[in-house]
């Protein structure tokens, strides 16, 4: 839950931004803005219609977004309407943020590069890549690498702050590691294809069309007998080497593979399986002082105020407020 906790308020608050430059990009390259070039009416229609320069120029002087019927809806309306939807919600957030700045520098707390590659890498670990999510941060959300970068050490930063007041004895760390062993242990994910054929002798003939030079996603369409993947190539997607949901032979076998490499059949429990493994991905493990200073802050989160409130809390300390 945490990878995403990570990145769900500044995520929302982000889109938010990314919802008022987009509209203002769009107002500035819409065909109804009032582009003296695309749109300024020639002498003879300025004649014909009665207007004169000084009174388009008056209009373009307050900016139009857009007409409907004729009748104009300036900038200035536009802006107005965008601040009261969600102006209260952005202007938090940069008072949170200076708040954060403020209170870090006051304890002299700071974030290590290393500490945002490590929350990085756990937030893509929901996606297929790092290609991936960055593309889904910026397409959907209008996050650059930048951006997201910036959001995680601000989070970074309030978890810090958050932690402050919480007293851990080394016995409840260890205490701690003790329980949550694999949560902190080397970790193997596999991205796997598959065919499901109800018989052996079909997963062999599968093969042998794989070793002419067939290919796999058309045999998965064409053959798999698993109607949730046969359309998209039998693509399993990524799948922990340990993965309790799925066979543990199939695993077994798929850990064995080199990327690129297909083998079967594999007996599963709605016939007999063709794999391919796609892609390997190994996450190591923490070790030592790393893996205690981890385990200390996660254990101390849980035991402290909600970030909510943790943030609630700064806005007080530093007298945030906001002109009427």
């Amino acid at each position: 839950m945490r990878k995403y906790g990570v990145i769900k308020a500044v995520v929302v608050l982000q889109a938010i931004c990314m919802i008022v430059l987009s509209v203002a990009v769009i107002v500035k390259l819409s065909p109804f803005s009032d582009d003296p070039e695309q749109h300024e009416p020639d002498s003879e229609t300025k004649a014909q219609t009665g207007d004169t320069p000084s009174d388009s120029d008056s209009v373009r002087s307050d900016g139009i977004a857009a007409t409907v019927g004729g009748i104009p809806i300036t900038t200035a309306e536009l802006e107005s309407q965008l601040e009261k939807q969600y102006g209260n919600t952005v202007l938090r957030t940069m008072m949170v943020h200076k708040a954060i700045d403020l209170e870090a520098k006051a304890q002299q707390l700071s974030v290590t590069s290393e500490e945002e590659d490590r929350e990085l890498a756990s937030m893509i670990e929901g996606y297929d890549s790092e290609d991936v999510f960055y593309n889904v941060m910026q397409e959907q959300l209008g996050m650059s690498k930048i951006d997201v970068r910036e959001d995680v050490r601000y989070r970074l930063l309030l978890e810090k702050i958050a932690v402050l007041t919480v007293d851990l004895s080394e016995v409840e760390i260890e205490n701690y590691i003790a329980a949550n062993q694999k949560q902190f242990a080397d970790r193997l994910r596999l991205h796997l294809q598959w065919i499901v054929t109800d018989t052996a002798q079909e997963a062999n003939d599968v093969l042998d069309l794989l070793s002419d030079g067939a290919s796999f996603d058309e045999l998965a369409s064409t053959y798999s007998m698993d109607s949730n993947t046969s359309d998209s190539g039998g693509d399993l997607g990524l799948i922990d080497s340990d993965d309790p949901f799925y066979d543990a032979d199939l695993l077994d076998e798929a850990s064995r593979l080199q990327t690129g490499e297909t083998t079967g059949p594999i007996k599963v429990e709605d016939g007999y399986a063709v794999i391919r493994l796609i892609e390997r991905q190994k996450t190591e493990g923490l070790t030592g002082h790393v893996l205690y200073e981890k385990a200390r802050q996660d254990l101390a989160l849980s035991k402290a105020k909600p970030l909510n409130e943790i943030e609630d809390d700064l806005l007080h300390k530093y007298d945030a407020t906001t002109t009427p």
